[in-house]
């Protein structure tokens, strides 16, 4: 995927704060210390065993055989990534096409590379993000991960940049669906209010995000909700639609912003379809907390990001240990220093067993390529 350029930042009008577009209750609460903000999703092991809820035929069993036979030159290096349920979404994306389904997929596999999408880390799109423009937060009613983007927030004209914080939150939400539970889908939530021409992306970047959902993460979107969409962002929509398949239309739902955090009467009927309000921001009638703070989302997110990386922070633990251990061996007298240091060989050893298997495990069982939406959505987008 070619880079796109990028544009002078200076000229965008500098972004309000999240919590000044929010409700007047809403920003009280936000000025309250100790508020409840918003903070990313909590991980899923990728070591589940994937349970679908969908069943295949004995064709498609025979037509999924051959595409992986045809992808046998890619298995040493993306194994993990090649799952089965991988596979199905992108047959799914192509009708059961199997020519075009691999075609589809290699494409997105030098995409990825290209793009190092699984090199991402906080630190590179935490100056894209840290208006709040585009985050993870909460589950809908199926344990599907959700995306929440504000356009009012735009703070960059880095085309190449917007686009690689959304690579990054597909990525993440792939980490957190449960694959116990059947979860391959994300949510898309697009909040229009405030969308202006000043924050409105060019065509071509639109259509980028589009191919980006489309084409490298294929039946990955459960639903999108676009709140409060205006005419600006509609007229737009009417051009891009001929670019989006029947099945993906499908899952568009244009809504409206309720009031009144915690009532169920307040949730626009559509969103309520898939949102209880415990799984709902408060700004669009739900109880889960709408104040973004950047320092507080990104200090979790870091740390979740550690773990799904490989577990080098217990092994920077272990040493740790060990040199208090060495420390306090100094003080002691020779008598006490053989007692000890047979202690803490033991004990170090055993403590490296344990590290050493809990590493592996996690490099196995939650290592960054689950961050490569590895387990996907189901439906052509």
């Amino acid at each position: 995927m070619a880079y796109l350029n990028m544009i002078n930042e200076s000229h965008l009008p500098p972004p309000t704060p999240f919590h000044q577009h929010l409700p007047n209750s809403m920003n009280a609460a936000a000025n309250r210390p100790n508020m409840s903000t918003v903070l990313p999703p909590a991980l899923k092991s990728r070591s589940d065993v994937f349970e679908p809820n969908y069943s295949l035929t004995s064709e498609q069993y025979e037509t999924l055989g051959i595409f992986r036979s045809n992808l046998a030159d890619l298995e040493s290096e993306h194994s993990t990534f090649l799952d089965d349920a991988c596979l199905c979404r992108y047959l799914r994306a192509r009708d059961w096409k199997i020519k075009q389904a691999e075609q589809l997929l290699r494409d997105t596999i030098r995409w990825r590379a290209e793009y190092n999408v699984e090199g991402i880390t906080p630190d590179d799109v935490y100056e894209e993000a840290k208006t709040g423009k585009n985050y993870l937060h909460g589950f809908d009613n199926l344990g599907r991960p959700v995306i929440y983007q504000r356009p009012r927030l735009e703070n960059s004209k880095n085309y190449d940049k917007q686009v690689q914080l959304m690579a990054y939150l597909l990525e993440r939400a792939g980490s957190s669906m449960d694959r116990s539970r059947g979860v391959e889908q994300h949510i898309l939530f697009i909040d229009f209010k405030g969308y202006s021409i000043f924050n409105a992306p060019p065509l071509h970047v639109s259509k980028s995000v589009l191919s980006l959902l489309m084409d490298r993460y294929p039946e990955r979107l459960g639903h999108a909700f676009l709140v409060d969409a205006p005419r600006l962002f509609l007229a737009a929509y009417a051009t891009l639609k001929i670019f989006i398949p029947a099945a993906t239309k499908a899952k568009i739902h244009l809504v409206k912003r309720k009031g009144n955090a915690g009532s169920t009467g307040c949730i626009d009927p559509e969103i309520a379809k898939y949102f209880e309000a415990e799984n709902l921001e408060e700004e669009y009638g739900g109880l889960l907390p709408s104040y973004f703070d950047a320092e507080q989302y990104f200090a979790k997110e870091k740390e979740l990001y550690l773990q799904l990386r490989n577990g080098e922070v217990v092994a920077q633990s272990a040493s740790v240990s060990t040199a208090d251990i060495a420390s306090a061996l100094d003080e002691k007298s020779d008598a006490q220093t053989q007692a000890l240091e047979t202690e803490a060989t033991s004990t170090a050893l055993q403590t490296a067993e344990i590290t050493a298997d809990d590493t592996n495990r996690m490099h196995i069982s939650q290592a960054f390529g689950d961050l490569s939406f590895h387990n996907h959505s189901r439906t052509p987008v």
